[in-house]
């Protein structure tokens, strides 16, 4: 073939070959997530692709795959032995890739295209009742030999029949797409960032938010889709929520402005931009917190001084009311939907699941629907039954609010987040080039300054753990999330997840190395990374390992609590702290209905110092503070600045950032390094995901 296809089938893989994504053909066995390809291997499996059957010599393999002066006969083998590794090959017995002794190599397995009508079809609810008729049996009758009664009994019953086989389709089915989508489209082609994209009524014009940088201000654009010209609003800001239509010409969104005040904005952006008018004043921008249904706005908001969500309502009249408060004890809640005439709220419960549920308004009552194993990080109407969820590390879903069941919208759903649905396809804001460094941090006088990655590599680290002697890590340098083992300057992969585990903590007890891996605690072995569940408990908080003592937090029915291990045996200590860090002398509490850390210690336990240090755990994650013998660290958002709380003066000290991004974690180990892991410079677009024609 002389092009790649988008989208092909290769022995027990979907690839996706623009973005190099394997996407197993058989989930149910080795899981739903896709593996990323490294940018080596990625263009080494095209080249593979575009010449099947073929003898390559290493050398012509350096010629096509690798830069100038990089490629060697030591570099081809390592990454074809990756990538045979990758796609699960056997050297001895090759189905991918044989190696032809003294000649190269040659790629073996067949490759099918999967064009449109190849894929597998799925009846959409909104057209069951047309693709789906009823039955018409053969009767052969005497017209005379039968009452007329019998024969509209007949026909009534063959109506509905047909009736009830339709709305069972309907009610069943989770897919309302005829096939699943295959093409990504750009439709913005920016240098910056576009986030939250909409289309005007008339589906004439798109309008999203842009901004050129991670550290620049952000303003709204719209993009003819006709001409692709792009404009913009005069007015910046530096934080705003998802555009919602107000009007045919309007839209309406929450906003901080650059006096770093919170207000409900209403702009006029058809057929041109006027000037945004302020509305009324909030407490926080919330991306997904606003929503129209009858003529009234209903909206989540943060009140700083509770420490608690709330949701509040405006009547046409401009009249506004408080008429929820919502549980301290959730992590986050930060989007709402209207599917019908019903409102639904997505809550993030813990560290690590979201359940959905559905608002009574008159009642101020929510009803549970769903709970997700994964954190969704945002959400949308999709028609009358469904709803279209980004979940954390995985495809795009379809969500069915009747059955509750859910279907993937493909390996080609990947990556993209913030979709919304128009007609038979999605607009949705797609990452580009997104990788993430380890990167040491140091203090030298006054300056905080970062040094080059602590390791190097074109793909995602992160979750930085080290005993003193050997560190691990998190890598996606091999094609998907795997925990790498650093010593003495080699570093080497330990763990051999498949696909869909998914890491999502890593640190040390007693020299043992734990992780938490798809909510489950395991024990990972230092010689082959094999599992060993560590205890059968289910994992909604952190694990903190302090003086040989190993600390969690977890919530259950009663609420949130501290616990530890005491001869062999779980024991509860206190009621109400979702996060735990080390201090020299015992363990720094983090609680969910208090800013203020407090210091406890298993001596004193029923002492508790408040600490000069105020975080609060709704807006603070995990990993954006950190502890060593001398330091309390953590990140301050607004200001950009790494703050030091000092275990010896009491003190708190602010340094400057030193890069444009903000780093996603921070951490630190036995000798005081700090470690942040920064992402690099970044784009985004806005694209349509579709059928191809």
């Amino acid at each position: 073939m002389s092009d790649l296809e988008p989208l092909v089938k290769i022995g027990h893989w979907y690839y996706q070959a623009a973005y190099g994504h394997l996407l197993p053909v058989a989930p149910e066995l080795t899981g739903t997530l896709p593996v990323v390809l490294e940018p080596r291997l990625h263009s080494l499996l095209n080249y593979f692709l575009l010449h099947p059957n073929q003898v390559i010599a290493k050398d012509t393999l350096i010629d096509g795959v690798w830069p100038a002066a990089e490629g060697t006969d030591a570099a081809v083998m390592r990454a074809v032995g990756a990538l045979r590794k990758v796609l699960g090959d056997n050297v001895k017995a090759p189905q991918y890739i044989a190696t032809i002794a003294k000649k190269g190599y040659k790629w073996l397995c067949h490759i099918e295209p999967l064009t449109s009508s190849q894929r597998h079809p799925k009846v959409s609810p909104d057209i069951a009742v047309a693709n789906v008729p009823a039955a018409q049996p053969q009767i052969n009758v005497n017209s005379k030999a039968l009452p007329w009664r019998f024969i509209a009994a007949v026909c009534l019953a063959l109506l509905m029949g047909g009736a009830v086989l339709a709305y069972i389709l309907a009610s069943v089915t989770v897919m309302p797409l005829t096939k699943l989508p295959d093409t990504v489209k750009p439709i913005s082609a920016l240098t910056g960032q576009e986030f939250w994209p909409t289309l005007a009524p008339d589906e004439q014009f798109a309008f999203y938010l842009f901004r050129k940088s991670e550290a620049g201000t952000q303003q709204l654009a719209r993009q003819d889709l006709t001409s692709l010209k792009v404009s913009y609003s005069d007015e910046h800001y530096l934080q705003i929520s998802q555009p919602i239509w107000l009007s045919e010409q309007q839209l309406l969104f929450r906003a901080i402005d650059m006096q770093q005040q919170c207000y409900f904005y209403q702009q006029q952006v058809l057929p041109e931009f006027a000037p945004a008018s302020k509305v009324m004043p909030c407490q926080q921008v919330i991306a997904q917190g606003v929503v129209i249904m009858q003529q009234h706005w209903y909206w989540l908001d943060y009140a700083a001084d509770l420490q608690r969500y709330e949701l509040w309502q405006r009547s046409p009249e401009g009249n506004s009311k408080r008429i929820m408060v919502l549980p301290q004890q959730w992590q986050k809640v930060e989007q709402l939907l209207v599917v019908g005439q019903s409102i639904y709220l997505m809550a993030q419960n813990d560290f690590y699941h979201s359940r959905l549920y559905r608002l009574n308004v008159l009642q101020q009552q929510l009803e549970s629907i769903g709970t997700f194993e994964y954190p969704v990080t945002a959400s949308s109407r999709w028609d009358k039954q469904h709803v279209l969820l980004t979940l954390a590390n995985n495809a795009l879903q379809l969500f069915n609010l009747k059955n509750t069941t859910s279907l993937s919208l493909g390996a080609m759903s990947w990556g993209l987040t913030q979709p919304q649905r128009y007609q038979q396809r999605v607009l949705a804001t797609q990452y580009l080039d997104y990788i993430t460094d380890i990167v040491q941090v140091t203090v030298a006088g006054e300056q905080l300054t970062s040094q080059d990655s602590w390791q190097s590599s074109n793909r995602n680290e992160r979750l930085y753990a080290a005993n003193g002697y050997q560190t691990a890590f998190v890598s996606e340098r091999a094609g998907d999330n795997q925990v790498w083992l650093s010593a003495a300057g080699e570093s080497r992969q330990l763990s051999g997840l498949k696909n869909g585990q998914h890491i999502q903590q890593l640190f040390w007890h007693q020299d043992t190395l734990l992780t938490v891996v798809n909510n489950q605690l395991y024990q990972m072995a230092l010689d082959d990374g094999r599992l060993t569940l560590w205890h059968n408990r289910p994992v909604s908080g952190r694990y903190q390992s302090c003086h040989d003592t190993l600390y969690w937090t977890e919530q259950d029915n009663k609420g949130w609590q501290l616990l530890r291990y005491q001869q062999q045996q779980p024991e509860a200590l206190l009621s109400g702290v979702v996060n735990i860090k080390c201090a020299p002398d015992g363990v720094v509490l983090q609680f969910y209905n208090n800013s203020t850390l407090v210091l406890w210690t298993a001596e004193q336990p029923q002492q508790l110092t408040p600490l000069a240090i105020s975080l609060n755990w709704h807006h603070v994650m995990p990993e954006q503070w950190t502890s060593n013998s001398e330091q309390l660290l953590w990140i301050d958002k607004q200001q950009r600045q790494l703050l030091v709380y000092y275990w010896h003066s009491g003190l708190v000290k602010g340094y400057n950032w030193p890069a444009t991004a903000l780093p996603l974690e921070i951490h630190s180990d036995a000798a005081n390094s700090v470690f942040s892991v920064q992402p690099r410079q970044y784009d985004t677009d806005i694209v349509w995901l579709q059928n191809r024609p």
